[in-house]
Formats: C-alpha cells, structure tokens, sequence
C-alpha cells in the first residue's frame, strides 16, 4: 500500500507544476521524474553516469585531422546529430574510445548508408571504401567496446 501511494504521488508531482497547474514542460517533468529516481535510489547521478559512458569524436573538415576541427561528444548508446558547422563536410575523424557508427542520414537514419569506426579513426574518408564517406556524415552513435 505505501508503494502504491508513493507511486501516486510521485506521479501526480510530474504533471503538477508548483503552483498547482499542470504542465507540459518537458524538462519541468524529466527533472521532477529524475529526482524521484534519485531520491529512491532507482538511478545513479547523472555525473557519474556521464563521467563512466561519455564518448568523444575528433571532427575535422580536411584530411589528415585539418581545416575546422573540434571535439564533439555524447553519451554512450546515444545518436548525436552533427552540428550544422560540421554536417556534410567531416574528411577526417577518430573517436577517443569505443566502438562508433557513422550516419549519412541525421537521427542516426540508415537510409543513405553508414560505416563503422574505432580509435584511431580515419584521416582521409576519400579513401575509406568508393569515397563516398568523404563529406557526407550527419550522425553516429557510439558503444562501449
């Protein structure tokens, strides 16, 4: 009986704002839901789950790592969508850790192909395969190896 009140109450604080009106804030609910979860211990803090499966891909818009490069970084298992600096226009690039694949679709979509990369990545995509990887990435995910 006391679960199925905590269970009450903890959903009825994620659709009730502070004041007593619903709401449809995503964030508002995410953090509400969150920190019931932390609060219960149904999940670790997000920092130390962040800091255990965070994955980093070294981009650059020219072979051989050069041109505009930067360090873009997501959580492991999670689909980053290439910045619009870098969409269509990554030559080289090599992920810290892990084991990665590379979209030519945004959203992680296979419709247009992928490829698979590890450390130390690729210096010059013109070379991977026919070439066609070359300016052509707009997303990828990578695991834990």
């Amino acid at each position: 009986m006391k679960t199925q009140i905590l269970a009450f109450i903890s959903a009825f604080a994620l659709t009730t704002s502070v004041n007593g009106a619903p709401t449809n804030d995503t964030a508002t609910i995410a953090a509400l839901r969150e920190a019931s979860m932390k609060e219960h211990g149904i999940i670790e803090t997000r920092d130390v789950v962040d800091k255990r499966a965070q994955h980093c891909v070294y981009v650059c818009t020219n072979a051989g790592f050069t041109g505009l490069c930067e360090n873009e970084c997501a959580g492991a298992g999670v689909c980053y969508n290439v910045p619009s600096s870098f969409n269509d226009q990554i030559s080289s690039l090599g992920p810290d850790s892990g084991y990665c694949r590379a979209f030519f679709d945004r959203d992680c979509q296979d419709s247009s192909g992928h490829f698979d990369f590890v450390n130390p990545g690729y210096d010059d995509l013109s070379h991977l395969g026919d070439g066609r990887s070359n300016d052509q990435i707009s997303s990828w995910i990578c695991w834990d190896n």
